[in-house]
């Protein structure tokens, strides 16, 4: 037995089959192999196995016609070889972690580093990529294909296309309500979700950058406040932290406990939602002049926003990074990166001669802190181990094999060290609150999904991402003498907590708070307007 196996795998080609037999079984296996996620979102929608049968149907005669365009004498193998391989590589992301491979998936990876890929890798990675990449690029390099005359693959054309067309016309009222209301059933559908949205980005990038587009040519400074200090306001840019686990909004858990020396100058308001469900949208859009509604993914690249506004009237503008990348945010004002070791640091290096930094500049200074945050998979290589206050810890990449609740363990770690950088962050500036105006914004980017509904990470198309990937913490650190001197009533903020906020927010408020006067801002966004003193 064993000799007659030697023998056939010595064999140059295990398989001989014609191009038409090749294209059909192809195309099949390529629907069988890497598309049981779209199937099985598919019958949450609509569980009949006879119209899931229906679309099995109508997606291999359209994957057919696909690959018999395509596949042609010279193409055939390394065409189908290379879309196993990333069929295999798709196919990883959607079943362990529930990806939807849209275009801002991919505007993701673009921004992504060589320390996120590594915490994206995993044995289960290796053995996907085994058996559903290499194995069925070696059995096609394994068989020979016969060329099958024009006429017959013609006609097996027009019959894939007469097939479409019968099952959907014959079904066509429960066709078009599926289609339109699973929309974005498409990017779970390899490979033309990968494909089409590798297409877009590709778009989007090599497109020619126009001139920059400037905002708030008018802008100018109203220094209102009561007293010569300088200005000294940190914003703190979060990264995948969810309101949902966030004492302050009500978790049972305290992982906001090292804030409770603070609280009384802390405003936290619990219904704030976010621009994206991705670092790529968010972070630009929150900086944003247009908000949600007028923010389109690319534009970052070349037009202003909220920190060229405050350049422009003559504030010092530093980012120190401590993520991968700005998203174009911080291109045209100083950026520093803390961290010297070539990987990620505790975020409390930012904190590193920051009060040095801002007695250095001679004007206003508004400093944003980019955290890492709460970023997955790796979560418990972002927090030191007093941060480990809940066990067990989920330390695999693949978190379907993890319990969930050690996985929540792990994310909630990573949040109470979010609330002990908050914390030292509060107390530098209350050690310079004597010679500088100092408040604190905090915000996230996005939220997180730690395997609710079979969900894990973030990135979720908006419209149908789950509410945690949206829901996201934001607060406001502002002591008495700030309020005073600034004459912001903070009891009327803290009235204010319950009403629904968004990222939308914090372009104008942070106008409004620093004085900016422009035609773009608009106080009915600005959280602080409502409650200043007249």
């Amino acid at each position: 037995m064993l000799k007659r196996l030697l023998t056939f795998l010595k064999r140059p080609f295990f398989f001989n089959v014609d191009s038409l037999r090749f294209n059909l079984v192809y195309s099949l296996l390529t629907v069988v192999l890497y598309n049981a996620v779209f199937f099985k979102h598919a019958a949450e929608y609509q569980s009949g196995f006879l119209f899931l049968g229906c679309v099995f149907v109508c997606i291999w005669m359209t994957l057919f016609i696909a690959v018999s365009l395509l596949f042609h004498k010279h193409t055939r193998k390394p065409l189908a070889v290379t879309l196993c391989l990333l069929n295999a590589l798709a196919f990883y992301f959607m079943f362990i972690y529930n990806a939807a491979l849209d275009k801002i998936m991919f505007l993701n990876v673009l921004q992504t580093d060589v320390y996120e890929v590594r915490d994206l890798l995993s044995p289960k990675l290796i053995l996907i990529m085994l058996f559903f990449g290499i194995f069925p690029a070696w059995l096609i390099c394994k068989t020979r294909v016969s060329p099958t005359p024009l006429k017959r693959q013609f006609a097996a054309a027009g019959g894939a296309v007469a097939l479409i067309a019968a099952i959907m016309l014959g079904n066509f009222a429960a066709t078009d309500a599926f289609l339109r209301s699973n929309r974005n059933l498409r990017y779970y559908l390899t490979p033309s979700n990968y494909i089409g949205s590798i297409i877009s980005v590709i778009k989007i990038k090599a497109r020619p950058l126009p001139d920059l587009v400037k905002i708030a040519e008018d802008a100018t400074l109203n220094r209102y406040w009561k007293n010569d200090k300088k200005n000294l306001f940190v914003f703190v840019m979060g990264e995948t932290a969810r309101a949902a686990n966030f004492s302050l909004r009500g978790y049972e858990r305290p992982t906001n406990a090292p804030l409770t020396p603070y609280l009384k100058d802390i405003v936290y308001y619990k219904q704030t939602f976010s621009c994206g469900t991705s670092t790529a949208v968010s972070v630009p859009c929150t900086f944003s002049a247009g908000g949600q509604k007028g923010f389109v993914p690319g534009t970052e690249a070349y037009t202003e926003n909220l920190l060229d506004v405050l350049e422009k009237v003559g504030y010092k503008v530093l980012w120190r990074e401590n993520n991968t990348g700005c998203q174009n945010v911080c291109d045209r004002v100083e950026l520093e990166d803390p961290c010297k070791t070539g990987k990620f640091c505790l975020d409390e290096v930012m904190l590193d001669n920051l009060a040095e930094k801002a007695d250095s500049y001679d004007r206003d200074a508004f400093i944003v802190l980019h955290q890492r945050g709460s970023h997955g998979p790796a979560y418990s290589e972002h927090y030191p181990p007093e941060a480990e206050l809940y066990k067990p810890v989920c330390h695999q990449k693949d978190f379907p094999y993890c319990p969930q609740q050690s996985l929540v363990n792990v994310y909630d770690n990573s949040v109470y060290y979010t609330s002990m950088f908050l914390a030292k962050t509060i107390d530098l500036l209350s050690s310079l609150s004597d010679r500088y105006n100092t408040v604190l914004i905090y915000i996230s980017d996005h939220g997180e999904s730690l395997g609710e509904n079979g969900m894990f990470l973030h990135s979720a198309p908006y419209k149908t991402a789950p509410l945690v990937q949206k829901d996201i913490p934001f607060l406001v650190w502002m002591p008495d003498s700030f309020a005073r001197d600034f004459q912001i009533d903070k009891a009327c903020l803290q009235q204010q907590v319950d009403k629904p906020h968004s990222q939308d927010n914090i372009f104008h408020s942070v106008l409004g708070l620093s004085g900016i006067k422009t035609g773009l801002y608009n106080p009915e966004l600005d959280i602080f307007a409502r409650c200043r003193r007249k």
